[in-house]
């Protein structure tokens, strides 16, 4: 039996990729416990570490830490079977697959500017949720301008705190 160096690679991606599904599971939880002014209002700290996956390109990690942190935030936080989740995740597959397409375009974004896009479109997907599923009237929409509002000042706030982090710490491939 001897050294197998793809064996120790894989274990060393499974120990990276836990360890940032940790983190953002973990940023996820303590936001929870920050007060809000208002109810639906959250920076989204968790998106950090999934943002600056995608920027590196590694999109699977990306999505594996994306839909973790909801299912396993919401289990710890006691929201999993809420629409709490449900919304949660309606924004993040929406905002995910905006970012995902912003990065993969030839546009060149910023990170500030894909993190933007992604929390915009997160309120959007929540907002389009909320209106299927649980205020059947059009008249939901009209705070989407402050959802907006509110998506851009959130996206440049994650946007630059992942890019703080992207420069400063070295965050090997997964």
């Amino acid at each position: 039996m001897g050294f197998n160096p793809h064996f120790c690679y894989m274990q060393n991606k499974a120990i990276r990729l836990a360890f940032f599904t940790a983190l953002a599971v973990s940023l996820y939880v303590v936001e929870n416990f920050i007060p809000k002014p208002l109810p639906f209002m959250k920076l989204g700290l968790a998106n950090v570490i999934v943002l600056i996956l995608l920027w590196r390109r590694e999109f699977a990690a990306a999505a594996v830490v994306a839909i973790a942190k909801i299912f396993i935030g919401g289990l710890f936080s006691g929201t999993l079977v809420s629409p709490t989740s449900l919304l949660a995740l309606s924004g993040t597959l929406l905002s995910f697959t905006v970012m995902l397409l912003l990065i993969c375009s030839k546009l060149n974004f910023s990170i500030v500017g894909i993190s933007i896009a992604g929390a915009v479109f997160h309120n959007l997907g929540q907002l389009a949720m909320v209106r299927l599923l649980l205020i059947t009237q059009d008249a939901v929409f009209k705070i989407t301008p402050y959802l907006i509002l509110l998506g851009i000042a959130t996206g440049v706030v994650t946007g630059y705190i992942a890019y703080l982090l992207h420069a400063k710490l070295h965050f090997g491939k997964l």
